[in-house]
């Protein structure tokens, strides 16, 4: 009989729908302020000018909605696979290929910043600050990410055969 894979979604806390939300306002703003002011004596806006700065808002907009629904999913089956959507970033880690997993506190300080970093010892995931593990893998980059309780992702690792230790 099959196991049931491990299973966990964080939501991005606090500080990302922040972020997201001030995205938006900045780019409505910005693309508010030249719609609204009068333009220099002599030359108004063109249409490539108002096709350039509604473009630039549509795409800062759904950046900042996707930044506001961001979420990371962490699921271990076969390999070990943390995703964070919407956007495409996705970590599959074979179970053999898992040299250690070792628990640790993270925060923005000691994962370079928060969201996807590349940091000296590998990559970090960081939505919210809190507990989490850092995986060395065996030939690759290490990968450090947010999980409720690291304990219980250990023990699933462990449960499928993978070294932890």
């Amino acid at each position: 009989m099959r196991r049931a894979p491990y299973e966990e979604a964080l939501p991005s806390g606090r500080l990302m729908p922040v972020v997201g939300i001030a995205v938006i306002a900045i780019a409505v703003a910005a693309v508010a302020l030249p719609l609204v002011l009068p333009p220099s004596p002599g030359r108004g806006l063109d249409p490539g000018d108002v096709a350039v700065l509604l473009g630039t808002l549509v795409v800062t907009v759904v950046l900042g909605i996707g930044v506001v629904r961001m979420r990371q999913t962490i699921r271990i089956d076969d390999v070990l696979e943390v995703r964070v959507s919407p956007f495409w970033y996705r970590r599959r880690i074979p179970l053999d290929r898992i040299a250690s997993v070792t628990p640790m506190e993270m925060n923005g300080l000691n994962s370079g910043g928060w969201g996807i970093r590349l940091i000296p010892s590998g990559t970090a995931i960081l939505l919210d600050n809190g507990p989490g593990v850092h995986v060395t893998v065996r030939g690759k980059r290490a990968l450090r990410f947010r999980c409720d309780d690291p304990d219980a992702l250990v023990a699933a690792l462990e449960a499928r055969g993978a070294s932890v230790r």
